[in-house]
């Protein structure tokens, strides 16, 4: 049978560090009761749980703003629960609506493989939708962002990909996407000091950042690793693969700061880049980003 459905992905971000910080038995339990968390907001919100892989839960919801609150509600709660041993628990969510196949409990088609898509492509603490689902719900209420638009891997058609602002950043809402689909292929650049580097999304370079003389883009901080990130180009857009040991902090222009450990952040527009330590006031190993379009 088909029906209208929102489908949500909500992922335990690094799962792999959260066990190799607290051994298997404690990292187990913090996750499951994670995922516990979620099952109830799942349920809280009129949703249904349709099943949990491992460290990451599939949530079905009938209208989508029930879907929009749930996401909220389950980055307030987990971003709410104190750090063990230092060590902060983070979910990243994707959501995206339309017509589903209902089949003996599960649910099946492209709907639900866009969302699958779309959580992989949020950061930790981010909630990413698509504008078909922003304007299903139809809630002037929703406190998003546009992303513009993006190619998904698997899709000729590309995505208007939406931010769900649940901090409460309303000053950065916006309500029509840019019409980018006929506009020139962006360009990032990125700056430390005196150095300034260009990546094209059009090509399929990447970029090395790290305190080892061989990176790309080397950074004389004790806090950064050899070989602690790269920036990549991957379908008309560019993100930052961190694979450190201290983490990448991220500070969009007017958002809040993003934390990126052993996992990928999309960058859009501009901002802040440190390896391995918060950003509270710019320094000078800073590295800032920031995304232009050719005439």
């Amino acid at each position: 049978m088909e029906a209208e459905r929102t489908i949500l992905f909500a992922d335990v971000v690094d799962s792999t560090g959260i066990t190799e910080a607290l051994g298997n038995v404690e990292s187990r339990t913090i996750i499951a009761e994670i995922l516990e968390e979620l099952t109830a907001i799942t349920n809280a919100m009129n949703g249904v749980v349709i099943k949990t892989i491992g460290d990451e839960i599939m949530s079905s919801f009938e209208a989508p703003i029930d879907a929009i609150s749930a996401a909220v509600d389950m980055q307030r709660s987990v971003s709410a629960r104190p750090p063990i041993s230092g060590v902060h628990s983070r979910v990243r969510i994707g959501l995206n609506g339309g017509q589903v196949l209902l089949e003996s409990g599960d649910v099946f088609g492209d709907v639900v493989n866009v969302a699958a898509r779309v959580a992989g492509m949020a950061a930790a603490e981010q909630v990413l939708t698509t504008q078909e689902t922003i304007d299903q719900a139809n809630d002037p209420a929703v406190p998003y962002r546009s992303l513009g638009v993006h190619g998904v891997r698997g899709r000729d058609e590309q995505l208007r990909l939406c931010e769900i602002l649940w901090r409460g950043e309303t000053a950065q809402m916006t309500v029509v996407a840019p019409k980018l689909e006929r506009g020139p292929m962006p360009e990032l650049d990125i700056q430390l000091g005196e150095t300034l580097l260009s990546l094209k999304a059009a090509s399929n370079d990447s970029m090395s950042l790290g305190r080892g003389a061989e990176c790309t883009l080397v950074v004389p901080s004790s806090s950064a690793s050899r070989a602690h990130a790269d920036i990549l180009t991957r379908g008309g857009r560019f993100y930052l693969d961190d694979h450190s040991t201290n983490g990448t902090y991220i500070r969009p222009e007017g958002a809040n700061e993003i934390f990126v450990h052993r996992d990928q952040a999309l960058l859009q527009g501009s901002g802040l880049i440190r390896l391995g330590e918060p950003i509270a006031v710019k320094g000078p190993l800073d590295i800032e980003y920031r995304t232009r379009y050719g005439s």
